[in-house]
């Protein structure tokens, strides 16, 4: 039986009000009795789980029984997976995912950038076209302009167009990346349900997905039921915001946002991945199709808990369930499917956890630009406009200032960051592009190696400033935004990489893997050329036993 939209949501997210008690450790997910098909996969899944540190994942493994539990442990898991750029930011990492580049080829620097030849707004969104601008008022019109390079979806339309490439995401930026430029569907999460940027009339299935989603929020949800790991989390209390460890992640009706900080936008999205999988017939013919889902609330409860806290404990066994029910109706459908799962960056703990665990950790003096950069202002008489961005990152310098007093600003910035106990490294755009982008183990680069794999010349700044590591570079932890994540440390850097295919071998691999290895890895396992493609990432040999082309 097909499952129309609204009843595939509701059976999707409907255990999402009532959390059990959480799962009893398990040696191994459940034995799946499909027998491992010949040939290539007909039907690729991949998962991208926003903010999903390697050390989150291997926390609670151990205690989960559902979706996550199965690929980890009856896949191929590289725990040493690395987003190994120093831009850990989800338009960025979302970006190596599926192209097999590093944002130095792809020219996705990070979720923002700045381009002084825009006009008198020169800060530039990741996933927007800048010659569009107002066409929606305030919003940006969403589009993957600014993506250089192909995307998985590209490379399999090239071999046969009749090949679907469908991308569905929390996030517009996350959609974006991971579909690329030839996507045939392409739906994120925002105010009005579900949008896109392609001009082809929505699916019923889509219309009705954004029904039930209104009906979802306008409903409101109690939260979930704490088990006893999450309640065993010790609450921290932040000044100004209370404490941390004791919300349910429910949502009042029509709260829209702390709906999306709740395990149900996941559910969300992994329902109308499993209805366009029906609508469409995906997996279904001699044609492979790709299929990419952007998990987000993991993100969203990271930046307004901390990776460490109860709340994201929550999230975890959600997540775990959500990721069970998909998988299972992909089981009941006879598909023929394989599943790439990892995450588009980790997530720092907040400082006021760190400190519990003994690390010395601090928040960010947010006076730092304004200190650093007035130091070259009275000395050099500049303009109001004279430079963008700011630490931690890419900053930028006006290039209509004259050459000699503009080279002067470059080196008095850079050594006026450099004064700062705060700052971990400045590197100037000669010392960057002095290095070749890196390749090799990422685990032994240096921090001036991993800031070239972000570089790119047209659109990177003039500066590059490290933050000193554990720092958070949020001042104030009020609001919705406590903790975060953008550092070329290893609790941003390292992710999960995982390969599964229904009855094939399991393997745990301690070496060392990239997300840019993903792309030549899918398509060894689905006989795809991608030609004289000129990719950062390589092929990781004996995945699902299939050996790399020398």
């Amino acid at each position: 039986m097909r499952l129309t939209a609204p009843l595939l949501a509701a059976t999707m997210m409907a255990g999402l009000s009532a959390c059990a008690a959480t799962p009893e450790p398990v040696a191994s997910a459940p034995a799946s009795d499909i027998e491992v098909p010949e040939g290539s996969p007909k039907l690729l899944v991949v998962i991208s789980v926003d903010q999903l540190s390697s050390q989150l994942m291997t926390e609670y493994l151990p205690r989960m029984s559902g979706g996550l539990k199965r690929v980890a442990t009856m896949g191929t898991t590289f725990v040493n997976g690395y987003q190994a750029q120093s831009a850990t930011e989800t338009c960025p990492g979302h970006s190596t995912i599926l192209t097999g580049s590093f944002p130095a080829r792809s020219g996705i620097v990070a979720n923002d950038w700045y381009d002084f030849s825009t006009g008198g707004d020169y800060e530039v969104y990741c996933s927007e076209d800048v010659a569009r601008r107002g066409e929606w008022g305030d919003r940006d019109v969403i589009s993957p302009e600014h993506l250089l390079v192909p995307t998985l979806g590209t490379y399999l339309k090239r071999v046969d167009p009749r090949s679907r490439n469908i991308a569905i995401a929390g996030k517009d930026r996350s959609a974006v990346m991971l579909g690329g430029h030839d996507a045939d569907q392409r739906w994120w999460l925002s105010e009005d349900g579900w949008s896109t940027d392609l001009d082809a009339p929505a699916p019923d299935v889509v219309t009705s997905a954004t029904l039930t989603l209104r009906g979802m929020i306008e409903q409101g949800s109690a939260g979930l039921e704490v088990p006893e790991y999450c309640a065993s989390k010790p609450d921290v209390v932040l000044e100004g915001r209370g404490p941390i460890g004791d919300d349910t992640l429910g949502w009042a009706p029509g709260d829209r946002m702390d709906f999306m900080m709740s395990p149900a936008q996941d559910g969300a999205v992994l329902a109308l991945g499993a209805a366009l999988i029906d609508d469409m017939e995906l997996g279904r013919d001699d044609t492979p199709d790709v299929v990419s889902l952007g998990l987000a609330a993991t993100d969203y409860i990271g930046h307004k808990y901390g990776p460490q806290s109860g709340e994201m404990c929550l999230q975890m066994f959600a997540l775990d369930r959500n990721l069970d029910g998909f998988f299972k109706l992909l089981d009941q459908r006879g598909l023929d499917y394989a599943v790439v799962l990892t995450a588009d960056h980790g997530g720092q703990p907040i400082p006021e956890r760190l400190a519990l665990q003994g690390i010395e950790a601090e928040r960010v003096d947010g006076t730092i630009n304004r200190r650093a950069r007035a130091k070259v202002t009275e000395v050099l008489d500049l303009p109001e406009n004279w430079v963008a961005g700011g630490y931690p990152g890419d900053i930028y310098i006006n290039p209509e200032i004259e050459a000699s007093r503009r080279g002067d600003a470059i080196a008095r910035l850079a050594a006026a960051y450099r004064e700062d106990r705060q700052v971990g490294a400045v590197f100037t755009r000669d010392e960057i592009m002095a290095q070749p982008i890196p390749t090799g183990n990422p685990t032994d680069w240096t921090l001036l190696q991993r800031v070239r794999a972000t570089y790119h010349p047209a659109r990177s700044g003039d500066l590059y400033v490290v933050a000193t590591e554990y720092l958070t570079p949020i001042p104030n932890p009020v609001g919705t935004y406590i903790a975060t994540h953008g550092s070329p440390y290893e609790y941003d850097r390292r992710v999960p990489i995982i390969f599964y295919r229904p009855g094939t071998s399991a393997f745990l691999r301690q070496d060392p893997a990239r997300t840019v290895d993903i792309l030549p890895t899918v398509a060894a396992h689905l006989g795809l050329s991608l030609g004289d493609a000129e990719l950062d990432g390589v092929c990781l040999d004996g995945v699902h036993g299939v050996r790399c082309a020398d």
